[in-house]
């Protein structure tokens, strides 16, 4: 084994950049040679033939000598140099391994060691990023995700995905089958059970990832309108349940279809406007007389400007005189659209099964303020909203006015962007992130126009940092994600009720139960206890270890579908943990805790060597599960 080796200063230290050279294979690109280092630490090497691109993995020299693998540092690099500037932590080093791509994804060896056995990887470059794009696109990968990203690429990939109309779901059984029951859901339980089994089964995983992004974004509450509909249901007890989950599910069909096709301005405007919004946040109750802010404030602060964005008290104050009048009234089906028609009474039903007409939105013009409006007063982005004293029927496009000055000032692209650039790419985006995204925001070209969704979110993920390898990982999944990637990875089973709702509300993400406006954390570490890493860990060892259709998994199933031989002799183990490391975190294992995933699955409970059984094979899958890995997104 030959080392190239260059040296420079840090300050903090003396930094070792270490070259493998790699040995050559029979089908993939030959040895890549000729590697050092820049003073400025530029990796480069020389052109080898047969190859269409290049990788760099890196690693701690510490790493070495307990045999663990560098990480995917730069994938498919065209060019036969990179730059790697960060400095290693004090009072370590960094090494690098370079390997050749050929034009069919065959890669070369990352070199040998002195020992003579090949230099370990802590997953392939190919492997790491695209494990990466499926986890941060939807919930992780399954068996057609998996073959879909391989067939089509990462930029392919992710292309279909953000045309979710393109994707064929009609032959999607196991999602046409669990959905059956669910839709409608008749009650908040099976509004949950709806996001689990769409998020387990859904070919298109952004279209979910997304809605249940806007979903958490405008967070309401079911128990609110759940309560508002007592007083209704001793008459009629089934329209506690069914009319609040009604609400619920059509705000979230319209986050889902607005999502890629429309704007920031229709979907601000669907939820504020939406029956479980005005329940949730009392604008039900906000009259002329005595305006409500709790709206306008969350409004504000929470759903578009961000509460840096620079609006004040006052512009809440006026806010809350705008929506003033707005609330929920049975109508006649004929008229149920129109916000200004007559309501009948609430209290009276057709029959013992059925209520006569609809619960609609509806505006009062003799609970309106009338009076004139002035938003952002004293900026350059002051928008008035004339009084309507003279036609209170018009006052109903008071809302309409002053959602348009709120979406067109310059903190609401600005705030939307950064918290989808922290979803999607880093919890930490650079103000330059922020500014391509605004300026795909901004670009009237756009199908939509101006705030088209499916571009918005397009320019997110054009970000190079999203497929950048070294943010692998640097994410934490939510419980929600944890859960519904668990049963992705193995081939889970999941009716999306009893078992996993219990232990999605032990670790307490239910969607569409959460009293807090501000919605489930987007922060990764907000849900880092131990009592939550427990429930996670314990998750993922009870489904993989189960075989029910309603809870389990085909963890078996899977490994035989993909060629890995199950039988306990001759012994496969190392080939067992090696595909389910792969499916789990994209093989991303340092050879200690290989090692441990093969010596658990040889041993049994009482730590003695014997044959390994379809039973300890799926306890192998739940232990890996265990692995800080399989929490990084």
């Amino acid at each position: 084994m030959h080392w190239r080796i260059a040296m420079r200063h840090t300050g903090a230290c003396c930094v070792v950049l270490l070259s493998g050279i790699g040995i050559v294979a029979a089908a993939p690109p030959g040895e890549v040679t000729g590697v050092q280092v820049g003073s400025s630490s530029q990796i480069s090497w020389t052109t080898i033939a047969g190859a269409a691109d290049y990788n760099v993995y890196r690693g701690l020299v510490s790493w070495l000598g307990r045999g663990d693998g560098a990480e995917c540092h730069g994938d498919e690099i065209a060019a036969t140099s990179f730059p790697s500037a960060a400095n290693p932590p004090a009072g370590e080093a960094y090494f690098y391994l370079v390997t050749a791509e050929s034009s069919s994804g065959e890669e070369g060896t990352a070199g040998t060691g002195t020992g003579g056995s090949g230099r370990p990887l802590r997953g392939s470059c190919d492997a790491i990023v695209r494990h990466h794009v499926l986890e941060r696109v939807g919930y992780g990968g399954d068996e057609w995700t998996r073959g879909r990203i391989a067939a089509l690429g990462n930029q392919g990939y992710l292309n279909e995905q953000l045309d979710p109309a393109s994707i064929d779901e009609t032959t999607n059984n196991e999602l046409i089958n669990r959905r059956a029951s669910l839709v409608p859901p008749d009650n908040a339980n099976e509004l949950l059970a709806l996001d689990i089994v769409n998020a387990v089964y859904a070919r298109r995983q952004l279209e979910q990832q997304v809605t249940m992004f806007w979903d958490n974004h405008f967070n309401t509450d079911h128990h609110e309108s759940f309560d508002y509909f007592n007083f209704y249901s001793a008459l009629f007890p089934a329209t506690q349940n069914l009319e609040s989950a009604a609400l619920h599910y059509e705000a979230q069909n319209q986050f889902r279809d607005l999502a890629f096709n429309g704007t920031f301005r229709e979907i601000v405007e669907a939820s504020g406007l939406g029956r479980a919004m005005i329940i949730y946040l009392d604008t039900i109750s906000n009259i002329a007389t005595a305006p409500n802010e709790n709206y306008p404030r969350e409004l504000l602060e929470l759903h578009t400007m961000g509460v840096d964005g620079g609006y004040t008290q006052q512009d809440i104050v006026q806010l809350a005189k705008v929506f003033t009048g707005w609330n929920i009234c049975k109508k006649d089906a004929s008229v149920a659209a129109d916000p200004l028609a007559a309501c009948i009474p609430s209290n009276t039903y057709g029959t013992a099964t059925e209520p006569p007409g609809l619960w609609v939105v509806n505006f009062r013009t003799s609970r309106h303020d009338t009076t004139q409006k002035t938003l952002f007063a004293g900026t350059p982005y002051q928008r008035i909203i004339p009084s309507t004293a003279g036609n209170p029927a018009a006052g109903i496009a008071d809302a309409q006015l002053a959602f348009d000055a709120i979406v067109a000032h310059p903190s609401t692209p600005r705030f939307i962007a950064k918290k989808l650039l922290q979803r999607f790419v880093d919890e930490q985006p650079t103000q330059t992130m922020i500014d391509a995204v605004v300026l795909a925001w901004n670009n009237p070209a756009n199908p939509h126009g101006i705030g088209d969704l499916r571009e918005v979110l397009r320019a997110v993920l054009a970000q190079a940092a999203f497929r950048d390898p070294d943010r692998a990982g640097s994410k934490i999944k939510s419980p929600f994600e944890q859960v519904v990637s668990a049963l992705r990875a193995v081939r889970g089973m999941t009716d999306g009720q009893s078992s996993v709702r219990n232990y999605v509300n032990r670790m307490s993400e239910l969607f569409h139960q959460n009293p807090v406006p501000t919605g489930f954390p987007e922060i990764g570490a907000d849900w880092l206890d131990t009592n939550n890493l427990l429930e996670r860990q314990n998750f993922g060892f009870d489904m993989a270890t189960r075989t029910a259709t309603s809870f389990g998994a085909d963890v078996i199933g899977l490994l035989n579908a993909a060629g890995v031989s199950t039988a306990p002799t001759p012994n496969n183990a190392p080939a067992i943990v090696d595909y389910l490391a792969g499916v789990l975190y994209g093989g991303a294992l340092t050879a200690s805790e290989r090692q441990r995933a093969i010596d658990f699955l040889n041993t049994n409970d009482s730590g003695v060597v014997s044959n390994y059984t379809d039973t300890r094979i799926r306890e192998t899958a739940g232990f890996m599960m265990g692995f800080a890995q399989f929490l990084e997104q």
